[in-house]
């Protein structure tokens, strides 16, 4: 399947062809030229006036008034041309003739990038072509709007009314967001189960995912902008914890030309501006820097990026991340967990409550470890259970009385990292039920991390931003905590831990919806977004917010009543928007789709309204001659 298509013109096509029946209108017109004409009785002083009588006459017989007659031949023109213009002829383009045809709109980031031949940006001349498809737009055609960038958006139904269409498209802006066609093309193809459409138009600059997971209905024609232009952008910031109270702050550059750029990389804390580096880029070869930054309380860090020479595209020149405050993990061990205190107890950064029988001082820790209920009302987003197997996989799992070995574990998991389980020889056996295995575990949202010679030993589970990590057996009853890999196994839970917390390692966030925060619970809150909006949003029961949406680059702030309670920075941080490259083809499914380098939209090129112009100018014609300048002769 390909998107391009030839440019052969063929013989003009009438919209309205039964608007040829008033050229019927000439046959009252000429008519009205064989009507003999009534003179007045008028005495005069010579016969050599009669020869003009006798000439007279002759003109008003039949056939003979269309002698020298320019005044009937004028109007005869007239009306010719303005049935040609009433039948509404059109000259069609290699584009087809679909009656149904919906028009896809790429939003994307690299959208609003500057072409540096017109000065316009890339969404302008895209939409400069659809304006003028619509201005063209036939009665037995219809278009549908839709827009994507990361998620699609239909704009309108399918319509012919030009005024709707016309005021969707003065609406459609650029997001500061990747682009992703998979949403957009299942909207246009749900369309296809109530409209015969054949094929589907995408507008973009190319800046796409190669491989779309997607299996196409439609013909897709792609017309890609040809455009250029020089970049520089960030596209990483990360943090790591560098000691009691510093951070490692890690900053990627990355071009977008073959030619290496140059910039100015300025670096504010809480507004002041700590460093400046002098930095250059090229596409494909990045730059990469680490600055040190000094706070044990929150700060906010913003990255500005000054480019030396052309830059098209603005919106990944800023970025901000929020550095959490300098704390200790709050562990809490329940129950008869000697093992694991004394495992915990030696690993920095880390407060531990221990608790055999009582109530806990708190209710919100970074990390629980239990063997077994833990008490209402205590929460934490990690949770580690030993010797304890979930209530809803009762009976998928049981326990015997046998010694057991380790058979494989996932080496890549982040609690078995540097684990080796090869050796452990356990006292017990926690052992598959009847007709029970992987299948009905993962049904649940369970993942087995290790397991035995008869069934699952480590059962991990995610939900949300919360991670639950189970032994079906108690340690003790093994030879885990005499091996190496135990200290490991347990700093493995508390780095785990820390990075749930963001307190050893914090990342940018990019646009598209904000990471979770942790507020105050059923609480009403407030975002406003970089362009002042407020959106109204309510927290849940644990007190996490989240799913708020970011579609722009700034800060976000989250505000309870007049009192701002948390800001959050988002940046564009995407390589493939900022290196501004084009793919040549969209592999799909079953087929590849070319992309089209041409900056035009094929479109129908009507007639009628030179055929209007034209009536007019010989109507004016015709009054000028026959009205002023022969006025002026006699």
């Amino acid at each position: 399947m390909s998107a391009g298509m030839g440019a052969a013109m063929t013989w003009p096509s009438f919209v309205n062809p039964l608007g040829a029946v008033l050229f019927l209108a000439a046959i009252p017109l000429v008519i009205l030229y064989f009507l003999k004409l009534r003179r007045p009785r008028v005495e005069i002083p010579s016969l050599v006036l009669w020869q003009s009588v006798v000439n007279d006459q002759r003109v008003n017989s039949p056939f003979q008034k269309f002698r020298r007659n320019l005044l009937l031949l004028l109007q005869l023109l007239i009306l010719t041309l303005l049935v040609l213009a009433l039948t509404q002829p059109f000259i069609g383009s290699a584009a087809g003739t679909a009656e149904f045809t919906p028009i896809l709109i790429d939003c994307s980031a690299s959208m609003s990038a500057i072409d540096p031949a017109t000065g316009e940006t890339r969404l302008s001349l895209i939409l400069d072509q659809v304006r003028e498809r619509i201005n063209n737009l036939r009665s037995d055609q219809q278009f549908a709007l839709f827009t994507f960038a990361s998620t699609g958006r239909r704009l309108t139904e399918f319509t012919n009314d030009r005024r709707v269409l016309l005021q969707a498209l003065e609406s459609i802006e650029a997001t500061d967001l990747p682009a992703q066609l998979d949403d957009v093309l299942r909207m246009a193809a749900a369309y296809t189960t109530s409209f015969p459409i054949r094929e589907v138009i995408l507008l973009t600059d190319g800046n796409l995912p190669e491989s779309v997971e997607f299996e196409l209905p439609f013909s897709l024609q792609v017309k890609r902008l040809q455009v250029q232009g020089a970049n520089l952008g960030i596209t990483e910031m990360t943090a790591r914890r560098d000691g009691k109270d510093g951070w490692e702050l890690f900053i990627r550059i990355t071009g977008a030309s073959e030619e290496l750029q140059t910039a100015e990389l300025q670096l504010y804390q809480n507004g002041e501006q700590i460093f400046t580096e002098r930095i250059s880029a090229a596409a494909g070869d990045g730059e990469r820097l680490v600055f040190p930054i000094e706070t044990d309380t929150l700060a906010l860090v913003e990255a500005r990026l000054i480019p030396a020479g052309e830059d098209v595209l603005e919106t990944d020149n800023r970025c901000w991340l929020t550095l959490p405050a300098t704390r200790s993990l709050q562990v809490l061990t329940l129950g008869q967990l000697t093992t694991w205190q004394r495992a915990v107890n030696v690993l920095d950064g880390v407060e531990q409550e221990v608790v055999t029988g009582g109530v806990p001082d708190q209710t919100e820790y970074d990390l629980i470890i239990s063997d077994g209920e833990i008490p209402e009302g205590i929460n934490a987003p990690v949770t580690l259970f030993v010797d304890v197997i979930p209530e809803d996989l009762s009976g998928l799992i049981e326990k015997r009385e046998d010694v057991c070995t380790v058979t494989d574990w996932n080496r890549t998991a982040p609690l078995l990292q540097h684990v080796s389980l090869g050796d452990v020889q356990i006292g017990e056996q926690p052992a598959w039920g009847p007709e029970i295995g992987l299948r009905e575990l993962e049904e649940r949202g369970y993942e087995v991390l290790a397991e035995g010679n008869a069934g699952p030993l480590l059962l991990q589970k995610r939900e949300g931003l919360k991670t639950t990590w189970w032994f079906t057996f108690h340690t003790d009853r093994s030879t885990l905590p005499y091996r190496v890999g135990f200290p490991i196994l347990a700093a493995n839970a508390v780095n785990s831990s820390l990075k749930q917390a963001a307190l050893s390692e914090v990342s940018a966030a990019p646009t598209g919806v904000l990471p979770a925060l942790q507020l105050d619970a059923g609480q009403d809150y407030q975002v406003e977004a970089p362009d002042g909006s407020l959106t109204a949003v309510r927290s849940g029961m644990t007190g996490l917010l989240t799913g708020i949406g970011a579609s722009e680059v700034g800060q976000y702030r989250v505000r309870d009543g007049n009192d701002v309670v948390s800001i959050v920075g988002t940046g564009l941080l995407s390589l493939s928007e900022t290196s501004l490259s084009a793919v040549d083809e969209l592999r799909f499914a079953e087929v590849q789709v070319d992309t089209d380098a041409t900056i035009r939209l094929e479109t129908d090129r009507p007639l009628w309204w030179g055929l209007a112009l034209g009536a007019f100018v010989v109507m004016l014609v015709e009054w000028w001659y026959f009205q002023r300048v022969r006025g002026v002769v006699d």
